[in-house]
């Protein structure tokens, strides 16, 4: 009974390592898209476009359907808008690493950016695609499971 029961505390996680895996091996920008990340911080003040959140919600959408599927545009488009300007103002100005923040925040109803763990990550995240996928996928499982996924939670209201 015991192992059935850490299998289904363990399940979400799972699941958030396999989307994120996914994500990271199906880039969603173009090479020419990639671009150093802002010197300082006063140039990270920028603020996340609607085309760019379009195309992330599209990607997601592709990415986890049913997850998404479950959650009313409205509230996903808000969130994901809300989740991708953080990344952005964390430095995280591709599309690929905002997919897979996004991702956690969506898994977590954003509960994970809380936890210190996270919280320390995104002081230097890894500005690659692959270090930033495996510096997720290293974070405890107490950042994995910090909160019910948005569609969950939204379900609950």
């Amino acid at each position: 009974m015991q192992s059935s029961k850490h299998y289904l505390t363990t399940l979400p996680a799972l699941a958030l390592c396999l989307t994120l895996a996914f994500i990271g091996s199906h880039s969603v920008v173009q090479a020419a898209d990639k671009v150093a990340p802002p010197a300082s911080s006063a140039a990270r003040q920028v603020k996340v476009k609607p085309a760019d959140t379009a195309k992330l919600v599209s990607h997601l959408r592709r990415v986890i359907t049913d997850e998404t599927n479950d959650t009313p545009p409205r509230i996903l488009n808000a969130f994901v808008a809300k989740y991708q300007q953080r990344a952005l103002d964390a430095g995280i100005d591709d599309l690929d690493r905002q997919s897979q923040y996004v991702v956690l925040a969506l898994y977590t109803s954003g509960k994970a950016m809380e936890q210190p763990q996270f919280v320390a990550l995104m002081k230097n995240p890894p500005a690659s695609v692959d270090a930033f996928y495996d510096a997720l996928h290293a974070l405890p499982n107490t950042v994995w499971e910090a909160g019910p996924p948005l569609w969950d939670a939204y379900a609950a209201k």
